[in-house]
């Protein structure tokens, strides 16, 4: 009776400590998630902002870094919103695998006992998390061979009062000036009468 009791004492502490293992591992998932999504999308902010105030006129060869930068930022945050889908998935797909296996127990099949099916879901979110991770960290190795490049060039920098609007194509001439308008020749005064002198 006392091996049964300490047997059930500690099945419950295995249990107990299982469900904090996985809350625990439900949080650094959660928290890993969201800390890529941050870095990814304040990233990708942060290179237009570059381009908008710091470097305006990027230097031809530069542009490239710059396109594989965005592609590589873009391809990564299409990569972690598409492991918050497959995450789901997975959780499904354990859910009913869960149930087969109780429902197998229950009919006392022989395949209660069997070896579960791995989770595809689960594969394909792994696969998602490290290629994420690997495309934020080759587009911010080509964001900063751009920076780094028009800065060491001595990239143009708008000042304050200058706009970011480039003229172009054909500019007309302005208007020509309209001639200074002749002055009418003033007419000549005729002398008025003499002034009254004083008689002596």
């Amino acid at each position: 009776m006392a091996d049964e009791v300490a047997q059930q004492q500690e099945y419950e502490r295995y249990l107990d400590e299982r469900r904090q293992y996985i809350d625990a591992a439900r949080e650094s998932a959660r928290t890993f998630d969201k800390a890529v999504l941050t870095f990814g999308s304040a990233v990708f902010g942060f290179s237009i902002a570059f381009v908008k105030d710091v470097a305006p006129i990027p230097a031809p060869d530069t542009l490239k870094w710059l396109g594989a930068a965005w592609l590589s930022f873009a391809l990564g945050l299409l990569a972690i919103l598409l492991s918050f889908l497959f995450s789901h998935r997975a959780c499904m797909f354990e859910i009913g695998a869960c149930e087969e296996a109780l429902a197998a127990a229950d009919r006392g099949s022989a395949n209660a006992n069997s070896q579960r099916k791995k989770n595809p879901w689960s594969i394909a979110t792994n696969l998602c998390n490290f290629v994420c991770i690997a495309f934020l960290f080759f587009g911010l190795v080509c964001w900063s061979k751009f920076a780094i490049d028009n800065l060491s060039q001595g990239g143009q920098v708008m000042s304050k009062g200058e706009s970011g609007y480039v003229k172009k194509g054909y500019v007309p001439p302005a208007p020509p000036k309209a001639p200074p308008q002749q002055q009418a020749p003033q007419q000549p005064t005729t002398p008025g009468p003499p002034a009254n002198t004083p008689k002596k």
